[in-house]
């Protein structure tokens, strides 16, 4: 798989539907409100570091084991060629533990370095309707930061899977 192909297929694509999914949330829940304070009046910071360890947590739950069933079935993405992502060292590709520990990632990574930086600008209220678009597009860079290294981390959990029952 060429560098262009998994970031269209394994980051872009699901950023955008994560993005979606996630401003569409933000956008029910505040479309009416006239301000959304950083620490104060509706706290977005408690949200931005609870999406940045729920989204990716939940995408572990489910990339997992639909790695697992692609590879079974021929249809993994061919990683081969691709250099594995830094974060993969920190990564374990147990169930739970892959789950926890890439919760803790997002959660620091994307979304505590997101309230900092808010932080530092001087923690701005924003209009509801604007915090939708802000919210989906921190979904979406959750997917971009995050993805590559769900997916080697599956992919070598599948790989052991596979080495283990034929070794058996």
């Amino acid at each position: 798989m060429k560098p262009a192909q998994f970031f269209i297929s394994q980051q872009l694509t699901p950023g955008l539907i994560n993005g979606l999914i996630n401003g569409l949330i933000a956008w029910s829940m505040h479309r009416h409100t006239a301000a959304l304070g950083l620490w104060t009046q509706g706290a977005y910071a408690t949200d931005l570091i609870a999406t940045g360890f729920l989204l990716p947590a939940i995408s572990w739950l489910i990339l997992r084991p639909l790695i697992g069933r692609q590879f079974k079935q021929g249809t993994a993405p061919q990683l081969e060629t691709l250099p594995p992502p830094k974060l993969m060292k920190f990564m374990p590709t147990g169930l739970w533990t892959g789950t926890l520990v890439i919760g803790l990632m997002g959660m620091i990574l994307v979304g505590g370095v997101s309230v900092v930086l808010l932080q530092l600008l001087g923690s701005p209220d924003i209009v509801g309707s604007d915090y939708a678009w802000f919210k989906g597009l921190f979904g979406m860079l959750l997917t971009l930061v995050l993805q590559p290294t769900m997916v080697f981390a599956a992919m070598k959990h599948a790989k052991d899977l596979a080495s283990q029952s034929s070794a058996a």
